[in-house]
């Protein structure tokens, strides 16, 4: 029948093939991009956090911190950290499979000082961002591990 059109098996078998191999080679380069995306997500809340705990000491007149939740998968800001350490903002969870750690509790005081100045480090896969803030309570963004 020479009228009928179609597929056979062999050509469909082909393009599957091909089509699987384009997923295989595409999937490790979007898990990367998610990885970012979630590093960058957080970092930029974190950041934020950072900035409205900074701003609440100055305004309130009373030491304020930015706790990272034990299991690094979120944040709160408390009031008198080294007193009552009332929660005042959060808890609020970072994006999934983003996790965070400090080597300080960052605290400011009501002249907007850090008292200690500290790094927080976001990881999200491979992806690494810092927080840096100093003692004068400025903070940058940074990539990658520390020195």
């Amino acid at each position: 029948m020479r009228g009928q059109r179609g597929v056979t098996a062999v050509e469909l078998t082909i393009v599957l093939v091909g089509l699987l191999v384009l997923v295989g080679t595409a999937t490790p380069t979007v898990n990367a991009a998610l990885d970012g995306f979630r590093a960058s997500g957080a970092t930029w809340d974190l950041y934020s956090a950072v900035h409205l705990t900074k701003a609440r000491a100055r305004t309130t007149g009373v030491m304020h911190g930015l706790v990272i939740e034990p299991d690094g998968r979120g944040f709160r800001v408390v009031e008198d950290p080294v007193g009552a350490a009332a929660t005042v903002e959060g808890p609020h969870p970072l994006p999934d499979g983003a996790i965070a750690s400090s080597n300080a509790n960052i605290r400011f005081s009501p002249n907007g000082f850090a008292v200690p100045a500290g790094t927080i480090t976001i990881r999200s896969g491979g992806e690494v961002r810092r927080l840096v803030v100093n003692l004068l309570g400025r903070v940058r963004v940074a990539s990658g591990e520390g020195p």
